[in-house]
């Protein structure tokens, strides 16, 4: 459950951070203002997505199938209660006419608790520690250091109403700092950089010479908005990752619709339409390969993952899309809408009239054969359907990839909650409407390594002040069972895309050991420096993507 953003905890914060003020900008780990500041930062930040990454933890951390079984069993009685209860709400408001309803529902509930009061039993006799893993502590600076690897760090950043806060930690050194920068003017300055990274306007760039120009332009990108950002969030506390190559990043708000790699480290130079002076700009790519976590206890979660069990045969590479759509190539935040649900199901029609993706075939194929899958384990076209993704044994994949359109709830009238598209069947179902969406990504029995979300906007927080930072999409995807996922930030080209994911497992298969935060730089920095096509350079097709959970080996 998210909770709520007390005003006490950010007064409390701002208070305690007061207290570091004579502080250096560097401090000792010990720093008691320091310390309490952190902490109160991590109660701020709890989300919903640090609690399916909880979770995770808690089903590996059982350590057998059957009692993974039974953790995850108290998590879906949990999480039916919580919904029975908001429907019972909706039925008290409905008065006289609800009262069938409220007695059902009441009768629900009430078997749903004392169901729940036996698997705790079970856990209390079978699975003791359940109880501390699932309501963590945050995590003292001392535990995050004893977490990180000599090479990495991690930056907490909480918006608040007047003022940012940001917090890094490397393995021995710690740093903070506080901007004026308020959360209203600082949504305002990223959902521009976001706007101009919407490939609708910056990514078609100039392929070709314009005229009376003697060289290629592309859309223009802000990078002295980015270079300023960097001054404010990043360049205060830089000191404290001095020796970090892969860094962690816990934020909110605003900050969460932003990746950190388009932030500009020095102050660039030349003209922001010019791809010469884009692929010389000192882009924070450069420096760091970034992983996102959901929260600062995640970070215990996921270095706490217990491998495959061995006596499990894999399964290298399983990939879903290229569905079979016959629409118009427009933009999905076009299509037509009044019509797209019918009651509770897609409108299997207007799903069907969404554009094709003709780059998402051969970029699943470039996959499986990058990680030597055979052809049956490459679900296109027909094959892509919802119905095969819920009947395919997922559960030993290492890697499972989605090649397809990605939906926000809104994106489309009638859409609640955010879904992949696949292949819609002849007549909806309820088990099969064309759309897999968030509530049915979360039934799937996952152990993946990672998740490729190569589709648009699975990542979510677009700026605003109050967007949080992943997508139901992605928390779907964490409480499954992926260990790592990646995610975009805005629409992506289909061809960078592919180019971007194929580049990335192609590192990573090549006999170095690479983590999987820099393999993705690695794929990031090929992109940016490719002249034969100047929109390239620009960051709306090199920086969509960001790998959300671990980013290690």
């Amino acid at each position: 459950m998210k909770s709520p953003r007390a005003p006490w905890r950010l007064a409390r914060i701002c208070l305690l951070v007061a207290g570091l003020a004579s502080a250096p900008a560097v401090a000792p780990a010990a720093d008691r203002h320091l310390e309490d500041a952190f902490e109160a930062a991590q109660w701020a930040l709890l989300s919903s997505a640090g609690n399916a990454l909880q979770q995770l933890g808690l089903r590996a951390a059982a350590g057998s199938p059957e009692l993974t079984g039974i953790v995850r069993q108290r998590q879906d009685i949990v999480a039916m209660i919580s919904g029975k209860e908001k429907a019972l709400g909706q039925a008290t408001s409905a008065g006289a006419s609800g009262a069938d309803a409220l007695v059902r529902l009441r009768g629900e509930i009430d078997s749903l608790r004392a169901e729940l009061v036996g698997v705790d039993a079970r856990l209390a006799q079978s699975f003791p520690r359940y109880a501390d893993l699932a309501h963590p502590k945050p995590l003292s600076v001392a535990d995050v250091q004893a977490l990180l690897d000599e090479d990495e760090g991690l930056l907490l950043m909480l918006a608040g109403q007047d003022h940012i806060f940001v917090w890094a930690i490397g393995k021995h050194d710690t740093a903070w700092t506080e901007t004026s920068y308020g959360a209203e003017i600082l949504g305002g300055d990223i959902a521009r950089l976001r706007a101009e990274l919407d490939p609708a306007a910056a990514a078609r760039g100039a392929r070709t010479l314009v005229p009376g120009m003697d060289k290629p332009r592309v859309a223009p990108f802000d990078r002295t908005t980015a270079s300023i950002l960097y001054g404010e969030l990043v360049r205060p506390v830089e000191p404290a990752l001095k020796a970090a190559r892969h860094v962690f990043v816990v934020s909110d708000g605003p900050l969460a619709g932003l990746p950190l790699s388009v932030l500009v480290a020095s102050a660039p130079t030349g003209e922001d339409t010019d791809p010469e002076a884009l692929r010389r700009t000192d882009w924070l790519a450069r420096h760091y390969a970034f992983t996102t976590v959901p929260s600062v206890d995640s970070l215990a979660v996921i270095r706490k993952y217990p491998p495959p069990r061995g006596g499990e045969k894999r399964i290298a590479f399983r990939g879903f899309g290229a569905p079979v759509l016959g629409g118009e190539t427009v933009e999905v935040a076009s299509a037509p809408p009044a019509s797209f649900f019918r009651g509770s199901l897609a409108n299997v029609d207007a799903v069907r009239d969404l554009p094709p993706l003709p780059e998402t075939g051969p970029e699943l194929r470039k996959l499986a054969a990058i990680l030597g899958a055979p052809e049956t384990d490459l679900f296109v076209g027909a094959r892509a359907s919802e119905t095969i993704v819920k009947q395919t044994d997922l559960s030993t994949a290492d890697v499972l990839a989605f090649a397809t359109h990605g939906l926000l709830s809104g994106d489309l009238r009638g859409l609640a909650e955010p879904a992949l598209v696949l292949t819609p069947p002849q007549v909806a179902t309820a088990r099969d409407d064309g759309l897999l969406t968030a509530s049915e990504v979360a039934e799937l029995k996952l152990s993946a390594q990672w998740v490729i979300l190569s589709a648009c906007n699975t990542a979510g927080g677009d700026g605003r002040p109050d967007a949080e930072g992943l997508s139901g999409l992605a928390r779907a995807f964490l409480y499954a069972g992926a260990r790592a996922i990646l995610v975009s930030h805005w629409p992506v080209r289909d061809d960078a895309a592919a180019r971007l994911t194929t580049l990335t497992l192609a590192a990573l298969g090549s006999g170095s050991r690479l983590r999987r935060a820099e393999a993705l730089r690695l794929a990031m920095l090929d992109i940016m420096q490719d002249k034969d096509d100047p929109s390239l350079a620009h960051p709306s097709a090199w920086a969509p993507f960001v790998l959300v959970g671990e980013g290690g080996y």
